[in-house]
């Protein structure tokens, strides 16, 4: 409990320090293929696109701004020059904003991988010290199943580290049997999504020695997101943390506003909150 009030006494204090008080206006992109002013949404709108905006007013206790832009180009311009608050934009958009934006939430399609990050590592006696140095080298996989093997391959191909950038890739049937390929030589590095790599080797207590000691990570890294809901990075602290708590539950609460809101993503599953440079692959 006592655990429970420190973390809770920490967030109030993030939130306290954070970016300007919440504004009483949400100004959200409307992709629209034209330009146009921000106004209140028209009760003339297709109904998921209106209970979105809905959804987001009852919520947040804002007025919401519907404001049409031609494109994401568009609408990440108009992010970064304070004409809007929120968008949802790609890659190419997001690039050129990424400082001065952030994204906050992603979607998961049905049936589709969470973009947890995947852990590259070596000995820690090992001379590599960056993914590139281990080009031609060999990779252990810690399992055949779409999170041991999939997502890693993955993450690894958006970081220029594609198949064919290995000398050899072994599948290990799991990720203990990863780290003994490492240990005994076997393969140069091994790639264990993150769930994997704490089950193996988080330190249970300080008396006990670490599991990994003898293990270097190189680099965690997450699969780039294909689109992302995007925000200035001075939005208010609050109204962020409100945006992607509100989301979240989205397609359970409103059906019609989640099918609109992800209209964008076949078979969207749910949104899930998102590092602030989930559209950047090379971070």
């Amino acid at each position: 409990m006592k655990r429970l009030r420190v973390a809770l006494l920490a967030l109030a204090c993030l939130a306290a320090t954070g970016a300007g008080a919440p504004s009483s206006t949400l100004r959200v992109a409307a992709l629209t293929g034209a330009s146009g002013a921000c106004a209140a949404p028209a009760a003339s709108l297709p109904a998921g696109e209106r209970a979105y905006y809905d959804h987001l007013a009852k919520r947040l206790d804002v007025t919401v701004l519907r404001c049409p832009l031609t494109d994401a180009t568009a609408a990440a311009k108009a992010l970064a020059a304070n004409e809007i608050d929120l968008a949802v934009l790609d890659p190419a958009a997001f690039a050129p904003v990424q400082a001065t934006t952030r994204a906050i939430l992603t979607v998961r399609s049905q049936g589709g991988l969470n973009r947890i990050p995947v852990v590259l590592g070596v000995k820690a006696t090992s001379p590599f010290k960056t993914l590139a140095d281990l080009r031609g080298k060999s990779l252990a996989f810690g399992g055949s199943t779409p999170a041991a093997m999939s997502l890693p391959k993955l993450a690894l191909s958006q970081r220029d580290a594609p198949s064919a950038f290995w000398g050899r890739e072994l599948v290990a049937v799991d990720g203990d049997a990863a780290v003994s390929d490492l240990r005994a030589n076997k393969a140069d590095a091994m790639v264990l999504h993150a769930a994997a790599w704490q089950r193996l080797c988080f330190q249970k207590s300080p008396k006990e020695a670490a599991p990994c000691a003898d293990l270097r990570i190189i680099t965690k890294i997450r699969p780039q997101a294909d689109r992302a809901i995007v925000v200035r990075r001075d939005i208010a602290d609050e109204t962020r943390y409100r945006l992607i708590g509100l989301h979240m539950p989205m397609h359970l609460e409103n059906a019609a506003a989640f099918a609109w809101a992800t209209s964008w993503s076949p078979k969207a599953a749910e949104f899930q909150p998102a590092e602030p440079l989930a559209l950047v692959a090379t971070r």
